[in-house]
């Protein structure tokens, strides 16, 4: 004998999950839409309007990186940090930056715990850590 809910459940499955009522867009749905976004004029007609824009912005934004790793780069030097773990050490910096442009206030204080936890777990000096964070957002988040 097959139980109501079991029947109820098939027929739900059925008519849900065959596609006749189906809650989320398909995958012939979802690609129809990515090839009308990415055709190629398309594209090109957008990112020739904003590639000015965009060429200030990036020259902005590396400017600040190499300043951001130069100074990190001399304070890692000062404390004598060897040369062998600088590589990651400006990682650190390089992903604190990266919060910074995303973040502010309570959240890129979280990021930058985040970002100290991950790398402190993979080896590297808090105290070093924590020396990077003061130049790149001006102080220590309390932990």
């Amino acid at each position: 004998m097959i139980s109501s809910f079991w029947y109820i459940s098939m027929l739900y499955h059925a008519v849900y999950a065959g596609g006749i009522c189906m809650p989320y867009r398909g995958y012939l749905t979802r690609f129809k839409k990515w090839s009308s976004k990415f055709d190629p004029d398309t594209v090109r007609s957008r990112f020739s309007q904003v590639q000015s824009l965009a060429n200030d912005l990036a020259q902005e934004q590396f400017a600040n990186l190499v300043q951001f790793e130069t100074e990190v780069k001399n304070r890692l030097n000062e404390l004598g940090v060897p040369v062998i773990q600088m590589p990651f050490y400006l990682n650190v910096a390089r992903q604190i930056y990266r919060a910074m442009t995303k973040h502010s206030g309570k959240t890129l204080e979280a990021e930058v715990k985040v970002i100290k936890a991950t790398w402190t777990a993979r080896g590297l000096d808090p105290t070093y850590i924590d020396e990077i964070t003061k130049l790149m957002i001006g102080y220590v988040p309390a932990y």
